[in-house]
């Protein structure tokens, strides 16, 4: 390939450091083997691109939509001119990809593959990150109480953002986080939206800190119950329990991400719970809180040293609830590290706490909101 095109918000920070919202205006970057990089932008953000971490040549066009000769895709057409066989990362909009003239124009995947391997600054990153998650989870236990409100759980979000404001540790651009907790049974729908006002009550419930902060991911969630489990639901924790040992004892570099979802599906499939599974076993962790490797039946990935995923196997029971314990991990020679480390045994999940101090923030912040 003669040059390569990159578009995604969060590929070109990943090259260039610059974090901006492109709204509808897109930004490019043109790699080649010879000359400077260009990077193509609107002109509101000329200026703001110039702290950008690497010497490149800048271009602007006009506006969103523009006239002819001053629109983005004249301007970067006009860029291409010069080259034959042009690369395009596979994640271009399709409306972007329409708009580009070239002699030819290739996808390919090479930023979302070197993004796969973090280096030693990324896992410093994440590991900053996932250990708020487990502090944050910590947090959120210590403040639930049977018939504390979806509303409580959110707010503890905010907390955490004022931490990273004092702290000085806060890009508002690359920083989003969610805490939340599904109480039971909706825990059995993991990505529907509670109601703010929906109440926790004896589980099984699933909390989740969810987390992208200056621009590196990490997840911890956790089932948890205010009362003592149920025979039944202390079966099926366990048998999510022993799908987690499963992936992890083969956790490795070298190893076939779908061999990895393979040792936890198969193994509760075998105690008849095929019908309670919504979902793959686990997914690469970085930039994006979804990103690969994918740990999937249908996974083409290799792990590799420095990979970061998930392990989340769960079981969904409708009527009931969810049972789904996350953690964030980086992939070793031998085997696997815990990123976040947050209790995980039934016991260590089971909230005996009054917390009255939380019940009563709880109700003013319940009655500040008039729910």
């Amino acid at each position: 390939m003669e040059a390569y095109i990159v578009t995604a918000e969060e590929d070109i920070w990943y090259l260039t450091g610059i974090t901006y919202r492109p709204e509808e205006r897109p930004f490019f970057i043109v790699v080649s083997p010879r000359g400077k990089p260009i990077l193509v932008v609107p002109k509101l953000e000329e200026a703001h691109v110039q702290k950008g971490i690497i010497d490149c040549e800048i271009i602007a066009y006009w506006e969103y939509p523009s006239p002819p000769d001053k629109n983005w895709y004249d301007i970067l057409n006009g860029i291409l001119e010069r080259f034959n066989r042009i690369g395009i990362e596979v994640n271009v909009k399709s409306d972007v990809f329409l708009n580009i003239e070239a002699k030819e124009l290739v996808p390919a995947g090479f930023v979302a593959e070197q993004r796969q391997v973090k280096n030693p600054l990324e896992l410093k990153m994440i590991r900053s990150s996932a250990k708020i998650c487990d502090e944050t989870m910590r947090t959120l236990f210590n403040s639930v109480y049977p018939g504390v409100s979806v509303i409580e759980t959110f707010a503890i979000s905010k907390n955490v953002q004022n931490g990273l404001i004092r702290a000085g540790n806060f890009d508002p651009i690359t920083t989003t986080l969610l805490t939340v907790a599904w109480p039971a049974p909706l825990s059995a729908m993991p990505h529907s939206i509670p109601g703010l006002n929906d109440r926790l009550g004896q589980g099984p419930n699933l909390a989740m800190c969810y987390f992208r902060i200056n621009g590196y991911a990490s997840e911890c969630e956790r089932t948890f119950f205010l009362k003592p489990p149920s025979r039944d639901e202390h079966e099926l924790f366990q048998h999510m329990m022993c799908a987690r040992d499963k992936a992890l004892s083969k956790l490795k570099a070298g190893v076939r991400a779908a061999d990895i979802d393979a040792e936890a599906r198969e193994y509760l499939i075998s105690k008849g719970l095929e019908e309670k599974l919504l979902h793959r076993t686990g997914h690469g962790i970085g930039l994006g809180n979804h990103e690969q490797p994918y740990i999937a039946e249908g996974s083409q990935d290799i792990l590799q040293e420095n990979m970061v995923i998930s392990i989340e196997p769960g079981i969904y029971v409708e009527g009931l609830g969810g049972f789904r314990h996350s953690d964030t991990m980086l992939i070793t020679k031998d085997g696997y590290e815990l990123l976040t480390g947050f209790p995980r045994n039934i016991e260590d999940v089971t909230i005996n706490k009054s917390n009255w101090g939380s019940r009563i923030k709880g109700s003013i912040i319940r009655k500040y909101l008039k729910l």
